[in-house]
């Protein structure tokens, strides 16, 4: 019978997996499982663990958020046998389990798991710390959260138009040198985010090139600080339609990335704090873990 840590962080996870606890194991078992149970501790607990105990288990189930599933993976990637692992979205905005189909019913994953073969999966390295599926600097993934449910429900798009030009003034470009794949790209830039997915913040990316999660390419895309005062509305029109004709923004694809910042920028990985950096690589590992998606 093949081995399966069942891990559960309770500050996101514990509304959505309690109910459902013992149909997701009888599921598992009946499945040809032998499950253990973790619930994490803190926020180091969960990578902790699975270095300290993945190499014994065939699979690591992870229920909590994004950063549960960022965790669970940095863990495994330390390892030399690697488990195969699977994801019971429990977060608020759970952009890499929508991005990929991953179920969000508790049972449906568990049934997923028992019935499919996982796929191999890519993995992007920020200045070494592993991102299942963003790394970003910059003010404009709080716009989104900033806005009135209200003024959401009543304006749609323009809602997020207002706000940001109400913010822009508060919001500080950043002087960027990145190298690619070959190309240089220079400017000051609002906002950035080297990515492996297709929804960010809640929303849908519709660029016209293709993502996969193992394709082997990072999707690059900056959003330059407007010249003039006056053009902002402009900038912050591209970035809500995603307009990547745009003079205000710049879209690649790349394998490795190298920045560098004439000041310490912040960044955040997977949704929380990444650290300050003056320069950094990015860089995608292949097929580097296997994913029930």
């Amino acid at each position: 019978m093949k081995k399966l840590l069942l891990i559960i962080n309770p500050v996101t996870a514990k509304a959505t997996i309690t109910p459902h606890l013992i149909d997701i194991i009888d599921i598992l078992e009946n499945g040809g499982y032998d499950v253990t149970t973790h619930i994490s501790k803190n926020k180091t607990d969960i990578e902790e663990t699975v270095s300290a105990l993945g190499e014994s288990f065939d699979v690591i189930v992870s229920a909590g958020g994004d950063g549960t599933l960022n965790q669970t993976v940095s863990g495994v990637l330390s390892l030399n046998k690697k488990p195969q692992i699977g994801y019971i979205p429990s977060g608020t905005t759970n952009d890499f389990a929508k991005s990929w189909g991953i179920p969000f019913s508790p049972v449906k994953v568990a049934q997923h798991i028992v019935s499919n073969d996982p796929i191999k999966a890519d993995i992007c390295l920020f200045c070494g710390k592993p991102f299942v599926y963003i790394s970003a600097f910059g003010a404009f993934t709080e716009v989104s959260y900033q806005t009135p449910q209200q003024l959401k429900q009543n304006l749609g798009r323009t809602a997020y138009l207002l706000e940001g030009i109400k913010s822009l003034p508060a919001i500080k470009p950043w002087k960027l040198r990145l190298e690619y794949d070959g190309g240089v790209i220079d400017g000051d830039f609002l906002y950035g985010m080297i990515s492996n997915t297709k929804r960010v913040g809640g929303f849908d990316l519709k660029i016209k090139e293709p993502i996969s999660i193992n394709d082997g390419l990072m999707e690059l895309i900056l959003v330059r600080n407007p010249d003039k005062p006056v053009d902002g509305a402009k900038m912050l029109s591209a970035v809500l339609m995603q307009d990547t004709s745009s003079e205000y923004i710049t879209f690649a694809q790349a394998k490795s990335i190298k920045f560098q910042a004439d000041v310490p920028m912040p960044w955040t990985v997977d949704g929380e704090p990444g650290g300050s950096f003056t320069e950094g690589t990015v860089q995608i590992l292949e097929h580097a873990v296997e994913l029930f998606i």
